[in-house]
C-alpha cells in the first residue's frame, strides 16, 4: 500500500478510520502507509489530552475488521503514480526516493511525492507529507539526506527543493475569505 494522506475532515470521509480521528479536537492531518498510522495535531492542543483518545479509535477501528479506506476511494490514492513518458534522469530519481528515501523517511511517520525534475537547472521538486510536513529538522532532512543522495548518484541533480500543497494553500485562502465575510455580517 502506498501511503495515504488526509489535510482536512472533508478529505477524510474517504476513509471511516479518518473520519472518526479529524472528529478528536486538534487533530489536523493523517497519513497511513503500509505498516503504520500518522497523526498531525494543532500546535494549541496538547498531545497527552488527545492521546487516548486517538489511541481508542485507532484500537477500535482495527478490532472491528472494518475497511481503512472505503472500495469507491482507492482510484484517488493512487496519486504519484508513474508516468510512461518519464525520462531516464526522472526513473532514476524516482527509482532512488522509492527505494533508498521514502523507507527512512516512512520509518519517522512521514513520506514525500515526486514533484518535478527542471533539466535545465537540475532541481528536484518534492512534496513533504504527514510528520515530515511540519517537522522542524524536515528541511536538514531534505537538503543533507535527499539531496545529498541524490546529487551523489545522479550528476545532472544539482539541487532539492521541497513545494507545498498548492490546492491546500488555495483551499486555505478561500476559507480564509469566507470566514472574513462571514465575521462582518
Amino acid at each position: 500500500m502506498r501511503t495515504v494522506e488526509y489535510n482536512s475532515p472533508r478529505e477524510g470521509l474517504k476513509s471511516p478510520l479518518a473520519t472518526r480521528l479529524f472528529a478528536i479536537e486538534g487533530v489536523a492531518g493523517i497519513m497511513y502507509g503500509s505498516d503504520f498510522v500518522t497523526v498531525r495535531k494543532d500546535p494549541d492542543h496538547p498531545w497527552q489530552l488527545m492521546k487516548p483518545d486517538i489511541y481508542a479509535a485507532i484500537m477500535d477501528h482495527f478490532s472491528s475488521g472494518r475497511a481503512l479506506i472505503r472500495e469507491d476511494s482507492e482510484a484517488d490514492s493512487s496519486a504519484g503514480a508513474e508516468s510512461q513518458e518519464d525520462s531516464e534522469i526522472v526513473s532514476e530519481i524516482k527509482e532512488l526516493l522509492e527505494s533508498r528515501v521514502r523507507p527512512a523517511i516512512q520509518e519517522d511517520g512521514g513520506d514525500l511525492d515526486f514533484v518535478s525534475f527542471d533539466e535545465g537547472s537540475g532541481i528536484v521538486k518534492i512534496r513533504l507529507r504527514g510528520a515530515c510536513r511540519g517537522c522542524a529538522s524536515s528541511s536538514v532532512t531534505l537538503k543533507h539526506g535527499v539531496e545529498g543522495m541524490l546529487t551523489y548518484y545522479i550528476p545532472e541533480v544539482t539541487g532539492v527543493e521541497s513545494v507545498g500543497d498548492e490546492l491546500e494553500a488555495q483551499a486555505n485562502r478561500e476559507l480564509s475569505k469566507l470566514e472574513a465575510e462571514l465575521n462582518k455580517g
